[in-house]
């Protein structure tokens, strides 16, 4: 049984120093720390995240959430208006919401505040505040990932056992579509689970179930990662459960197998990643299911900026995951989103070059693009 323990927080919402490149969001909000579904893989269990050690069991209740927020955001004088994601370590609508209802909390106060909002889930519960998601989409922008890693239900029971299963995921998906419109949604196959999640067919089994709920995407991107207290526990299910893959496990990621604590790679070993890119972007293309999400575009000085930033980003995306040099293009492309004016004042002055890593044919492609109004 799950022990709740109640705690305030002095603040509740944390300011990225660069937009997520992938999921859009500049700040970030966690209802809860610790997470009720407790999927195996999860790399919030590693200490990066500074999650409770017992993480599915000992869930830490953030009191007076909406009153927190609603007061940093009255007082916040560095802040604009820009993506929260919601969920990105625990999940915002595990069982506790039911109870607790501080995600619900969270969204009336940015509603009132006119924040867009990136929730991030497995949870079926979601659907509870379709109404409330709908009022901010038709704001600003909103938009619900559901995180589908497999649509066997027999690997999801292993991989993600107490969260809803993958055909209940499946639903949610279509229930949004349904009855909030205005609402963005799709499907996360992240993290690509090796020899767990990554079967061919059932890989494009997965995008068909997908594609057949009227999503807006499926988006991918790399394989799990491991690393400290998050490889030990994985590693120690999979070598009681399926010992023949952990065996592979120890040969992909070139860990110490038996070994009192993990020794191995983050990512795994030689063309693998790169590999699987390939195949589900073939897959992307074959479906007609975008695997990038529309971004927010605030409509202000930063509107421009923020437009010739998505363009570059969705092309550094696409050169990671196939292994190509990216690292320009993406620090050109976050610098330009961080600017504290217009790109076309910038531009008017002759500055263009003055922006970090906005030189050749970056510079003379944005010049293009601003030139001749091409969004």
């Amino acid at each position: 049984m799950p022990r709740f323990i109640e705690k305030q927080y002095k603040s509740i919402i944390n300011k990225n120093k660069i937009i997520d490149h992938w999921f859009w969001t500049r700040y970030s909000i966690n209802p809860y720390n610790g997470c009720q579904f407790g999927c195996i893989y999860c790399d919030a269990r590693s200490d990066h995240y500074h999650m409770p050690e017992d993480f599915e069991n000992e869930i830490v209740i953030k009191t007076n959430v909406g009153e927190v927020l609603d007061q940093r955001l009255t007082r916040a004088r560095t802040f604009l208006p820009d993506v929260v994601g919601m969920g990105g370590v625990t999940d915002s609508y595990q069982p506790a919401e039911k109870k607790y209802e501080n995600t619900r909390s969270i969204l009336q106060v940015l509603a009132r505040h006119q924040y867009p909002v990136h929730i991030f889930t497995k949870s079926t519960l979601v659907l509870r505040d379709l109404p409330l998601l709908e009022e901010i989409a038709q704001q600003t922008w909103c938009t619900v990932s559901v995180t589908i890693t497999t649509i066997d239900p027999d690997k999801s029971i292993f991989l993600d056992k107490f969260a809803p299963a993958p055909a209940k995921r499946l639903d949610v998906l279509r229930q949004i579509k349904a009855n909030a419109p205005h609402v963005q949604t799709g499907a996360l196959l992240i993290p690509l689970v090796p020899f767990l999640g990554d079967d061919p067919k059932e890989v494009a089994d997965l995008f068909t179930a997908v594609k057949e709920t009227n999503t807006d995407y499926l988006m991918f991107g790399g394989a799990m990662t491991l690393r400290n207290r998050q490889a030990d526990w994985f590693l120690r299910h999979l070598r009681e459960a399926k010992p023949d893959v952990y065996q592979q496990y120890a040969e992909l990621y070139q860990f110490t197998p038996n070994a009192e604590s993990y020794d191995g790679r983050y990512v795994p070993t030689g063309d693998y990643i790169i590999n699987q890119h390939e195949k589900l972007l073939a897959l992307s293309q074959k479906h007609d299911l975008p695997h990038r999400i529309k971004r927010y575009i605030p409509n202000d000085w930063r509107k421009t900026n923020y437009k010739i930033a998505e363009r570059m980003l969705n092309v550094s995306y696409e050169r990671q995951m196939l292994g190509q040099s990216w690292e320009k293009l993406f620090w050109a492309a976050q610098n330009i989103q961080n600017l504290k004016e217009p790109i076309e004042a910038v531009a008017a002055r002759g500055e263009l070059g003055h922006i970090k890593n906005v030189r050749g044919h970056i510079k003379r492609r944005i010049e293009d693009i601003l030139a001749n109004k091409i969004m």
